[in-house]
């Protein structure tokens, strides 16, 4: 029985310790993964709000923190939500350089034009309380 073309490949491989993980073979998506629920009233005025004074959410798609909290916004508002990605250099390039101008440690980091930090996931109270929308 002879050796099929794949076969041989994955004996090579394995005998030069080469092996896939599905994590080395993942795909950035085109963007972070949007929630499925409907927004609520606030969240959807809270997006609006962070849009229009020029806050930034900054975040990865592979941060599963980033993706609680656009899923707080819901689906309606999650769009409206000015994301940057960081964890994209090649898809985003001017994306990932204003993240590390930014100086992006942690994610999800939120940002107020006048240099106030958030880090880690914040409720839509607590984001409406910091950015001055109640």
């Amino acid at each position: 029985m002879g050796w099929s073309q794949a076969g041989r490949f994955a004996a090579v491989a394995l005998g030069l310790g080469v092996v896939a993980t599905p994590a080395l073979a993942q795909t950035p998506p085109s963007q972070i993964k949007q929630p499925q629920q409907p927004s609520t009233a606030q969240a959807l005025q809270l997006s609006e709000h962070l849009s229009r004074i020029g806050a930034r959410f900054y975040g990865a798609w592979t941060c599963p923190a980033c993706v609680r909290q656009m899923e707080l916004f819901g689906k309606q508002a999650a769009v409206l939500v000015p994301y940057v990605e960081c964890r994209m250099p090649k898809q985003r390039p001017e994306e990932a350089a204003a993240c590390r101008e930014a100086q992006v440690r942690a994610y999800p980091t939120w940002l107020l034009p006048d240099g106030q930090r958030r880090e880690g996931v914040q409720s839509i109270d607590e984001l409406s309380s910091w950015s001055d929308l109640n």
